[in-house]
């Protein structure tokens, strides 16, 4: 790898951190990569966070809480902003998340333009394998941003509401306003349909994507869409090619960290970029939450520690440490594939999927099979785990925003801070965030309404 050439372009970039992303910027022309290895190095950059995901909507949902003192210790004006839903998250011009996920776009679209560079005649599976990679992660990161700065999908509003800017090209001193909602998302699936034709079948390392991942990330993106059908699709076909699930009886609930960094359960791994709250002591799972766990249920003694007489900390990190995963998971397929079953009326085949995803979370010998063969009551027992399964792994704020088009599953978050109440009603403009001021400024956006 030619360690000089990414430096250079790493402090290029590194350099952004202080500007608006989309202002311009020194032309990646000044540092052109190439060879292969240049461009699987960029791609392989965790340090520069290209396996990072979005994160500040998390202190956003109903599963965590804290008290006064603990949201003094989140050190972190947009993170106690989001806490309690204000108007204004910001208290500088750029946002973590925002730079993080264009940066991830931008590393993407270098790679795929250099790539056109390369000599062709030798190594097309390491190069279609390498496209592959990039149109990936270009498409997750879009997909990211939209659950933070764009409103939820629908689809008779996609082609009349804001989504973000489109980057397709690594000349980012071309400025460009914001696409339409279903222009977002019909590049998202572009991106992610285009690799699936050149991603392979295995990877050394679940930080690369692989074809499971693949399935996988589409599969998240129509649930998202609530396109049940074609999230189903996809999550049946993850789950032929890696559909092992851990059992739970044979982890150690004594350690610190009771998974391990790379478990079989790991489709694609990503972490939520680090914020202060995400590593307090103070910050406790939704009480409610941990008491719904019944008593045999494992997933309560790996995923919690209690620390005071009313308090749980998170521990149950699929990174096996206090990073947040907020990558892509077996789990989370089983319990799509149970959802989409169910929504389609096929109840006995989409509690089978719950039921072997459960069979290997409860005490062995304890688990009874759930039988219900009612569609609603099955819905709202597959979305109550879906809760508990994937808690504090950044799916939650999504989740929130597509289930609140339903009546039936509309929630009112509520927050008790010194005696003053806060309320994010269902539907609210304040589950879409706003874009960083200096972006509005440098490059003529529209803000969002909140």
């Amino acid at each position: 790898m030619n360690h000089t050439k990414i430096l250079m372009i790493i402090l290029l970039l590194s350099a952004f951190g202080c500007e608006g992303f989309l202002d311009e910027k020194p032309s990646k022309d000044l540092v052109i990569p190439t060879t292969i290895q240049d461009l699987v190095g960029m791609l392989d950059n965790q340090n520069q966070q290209m396996n990072n995901s979005t994160s500040l909507t998390l202190s956003g949902t109903d599963d965590l809480w804290t008290t006064s003192t603990g949201l003094q210790s989140f050190n972190s004006v947009p993170a106690v902003n989001s806490y309690l839903w204000e108007k204004e998250i910001y208290d500088v011009a750029t946002g973590a998340d925002w730079i993080v996920s264009y940066r991830q776009m931008f590393y993407a679209n270098v790679v795929l333009e250099e790539l056109k560079n390369l000599d062709k005649g030798s190594g097309q599976e390491e190069l279609a394998s390498v496209k592959g990679t990039a149109l990936f992660m270009r498409g997750k990161a879009l997909h990211d941003l939209l659950q933070m700065y764009a409103p939820v999908y629908t689809e008779n509003k996609a082609d009349s509401e804001l989504g973000v800017v489109i980057r397709t090209s690594a000349k980012i001193t071309d400025k460009q306003g914001r696409a339409t909602l279903g222009q977002c998302y019909a590049q998202v699936l572009r991106d992610l349909n285009d690799a699936l034709e050149l991603l392979p079948e295995k990877t050394i390392f679940p930080s690369r994507p692989n074809l499971a991942a693949g399935y996988a990330m589409l599969s998240r993106v129509y649930l998202t869409m609530s396109r049940y059908p074609e999230a189903g699709q996809h999550a049946s076909r993850s789950i032929e090619l890696q559909g092992d699930l851990v059992n739970y009886n044979e982890l150690d609930a004594e350690e610190l960290y009771p998974f391990g960094m790379f478990n079989k359960e790991v489709i694609y791994f990503s972490v939520m970029t680090s914020q202060n709250y995400h590593f307090s002591s103070q910050t406790y799972v939704d009480s409610l939450l941990v008491d719904s766990y019944d008593s045999a249920d494992l997933r309560r003694d790996v995923f919690f520690r209690q620390v005071t007489s009313e308090g749980w900390n998170f521990r149950g990190s699929y990174t096996g440490g206090d990073e947040l995963f907020s990558g892509l998971g077996v789990d989370e397929m089983y319990l799509t594939l149970a959802e989409t079953e169910v929504r389609a009326g096929r109840v006995n085949s989409g509690m089978e999927y719950l039921n072997h995803l459960l069979q290997h979370r409860y005490r062995e010998g304890a688990f009874i099979p759930i039988e219900i063969t009612d569609g609603e009551d099955a819905l709202e027992t597959v979305l109550r785990e879906r809760r508990k399964e994937l808690v504090f792994r950044g799916t939650r704020w999504s989740d929130l925003r597509r289930l609140n088009l339903e009546p039936d599953f509309q929630k009112e978050l509520v927050r008790l801070v010194d005696g003053k109440e806060y309320r994010l009603k269902p539907n609210s403009p304040r589950y879409v965030y706003p874009i960083p001021q200096e972006e509005i400024d440098l490059n003529g956006l529209t803000q969002n309404v909140r």
